[in-house]
């Protein structure tokens, strides 16, 4: 299997690689505002020492501490409508949720002792039901497994929204796996709960796996009613991160979420052949984290309103050049320019003149003068200001 970089990496790698480039902002980020050691230990109540000064720097536990998926448990339990009572025995860690996704993949297509699947049943038959613009990877390690994506685009003039009848009926007898990510990345659209109801009655009539990315699911600041009961259903594997709603990128832990105790076995084994454990270190600065989930995420949301009504204003002011829906909740959304010039030069150009980067839409999935705006930082406001700037010098090129 030839292995590639995903296009939103290989534009980054581009990007460094240009000796005209020096990025100092990422307008692009998915991330909410990061915190420092200190300032997390701070809200914590606890100091560095006492946090770690103590710890053994051994292995983790190959699952998890026992606190920190107990934790995880209580968080998820805490947004969503689950009848099912989570607990630790729910929960497995990853090394951020990129290997959470690729042990998930592996582990649903390729086991047979989940479902009993018959002998003569083969891989290429299995079809996966993905909305796009997404995630690279999502769409990605389905192909490179050989299985057949079926994508639900959405779309700018329908406000990014899930069409719902569209969606269910791409659902068959073939489908494997139906991936939901909700609030999208990268338009920032929602599966409500009522909707979220609906997904799941198909998924149980055609007996097909779920996967809920719900890495943002937490920055919902406009209080939609985003809390969904799939883990009720036992084919149902829910993906979360601290690097999104949290902004804890560097703090790499990941989790996949499930009752079904046949599925967390065959993940444990597929992580045992990759990362094997997570860092001891990370995860004492994840418990810390998910003890105090409340005071870091309300401090996010309310950067995320902020930051909507500064680029609302910047809009109003640009009109001419730019339009966007601002997301119904989550950290994204996609932002239209109006513009010929086509998006990965222009994204070269505005990298090479302030120093600021983008993800061109294209690199999602998405055709179009679009790109990927991440609302999650403090910076906003100096971002904004050079991206004002190189908007006024093309005007005034446009004008000679």
């Amino acid at each position: 299997m030839r292995k590639t970089l995903p296009a939103h990496i290989a534009f980054g790698q581009q990007l460094a690689a240009n000796e005209n480039v020096t990025i100092h902002y990422n307008l692009s980020n998915s991330c909410g505002q990061s915190l420092s050691v200190a300032q997390l230990c701070a809200i914590g109540g606890v100091s560095l020492d006492d946090l770690l000064a103590e710890q053994e720097l051994s292995y983790s536990s190959i699952s998890g501490s026992y606190r920190l998926r107990s934790l995880i448990a209580r968080f998820h339990q805490d947004y969503n409508n689950h009848e099912y009572k989570l607990s630790a025995d729910n929960v497995l860690t990853f090394c951020g949720a990129q290997e959470a996704l690729s042990a998930i993949y592996q582990s649903v297509f390729f086991n047979d002792d989940l479902d009993n699947k018959k002998d003569g049943d083969k891989h290429c038959e299995m079809e996966i039901v993905v909305v796009t613009p997404c995630y690279p990877t999502l769409v990605k390690m389905a192909e490179q497994l050989g299985i057949k994506v079926r994508c639900l685009a959405v779309n700018f003039e329908e406000n990014w929204q899930t069409n719902e009848q569209a969606l269910l009926a791409l659902v068959n007898e073939n489908t494997r796996l139906i991936v939901l990510n909700s609030p999208h990345n990268p338009s920032g659209s929602i599966i409500n709960s009522e909707f979220s109801n609906r997904i799941l009655t198909i998924a149980k009539k055609f007996n097909c796996y779920l996967l809920s990315d719900d890495v943002s699911q937490a920055s919902n600041y406009n209080n939609i009613a985003l809390a969904h009961a799939y883990l009720d259903y036992d084919r149902t594997i829910v993906v979360s991160v601290l690097s999104k709603s949290f902004g804890l990128g560097g703090v790499r832990i990941g989790w996949a979420v499930t009752k079904n105790k046949s599925l967390l076995k065959k993940l444990l084994a597929i992580k045992a052949q990759a990362s094997i454990c997570t860092s001891v270190v990370d995860e004492k600065l994840a418990e810390l984290a998910l003890e105090n989930h409340e005071k870091i995420i309300n401090s996010n949301n309310a950067i995320i309103k902020s930051n909507i009504t500064i680029f609302q204003q910047f809009i109003d002011t640009h009109h001419q050049y730019f339009s966007w829906h601002a997301p119904q909740a989550g950290l994204l959304t996609l932002v239209k320019c109006h513009t010929q010039i086509p998006m990965l030069k222009w994204a070269e150009q505005l990298a090479e003149q302030t120093g600021i980067f983008i993800y061109p839409a294209c690199l999602f999935g998405l055709e179009g003068s679009y790109f990927r705006l991440g609302l999650g930082g403090k910076n906003l406001s100096v971002i904004v200001e050079l991206l004002q700037t190189f908007v006024k010098n093309h005007q005034q090129l446009n004008d000679k």
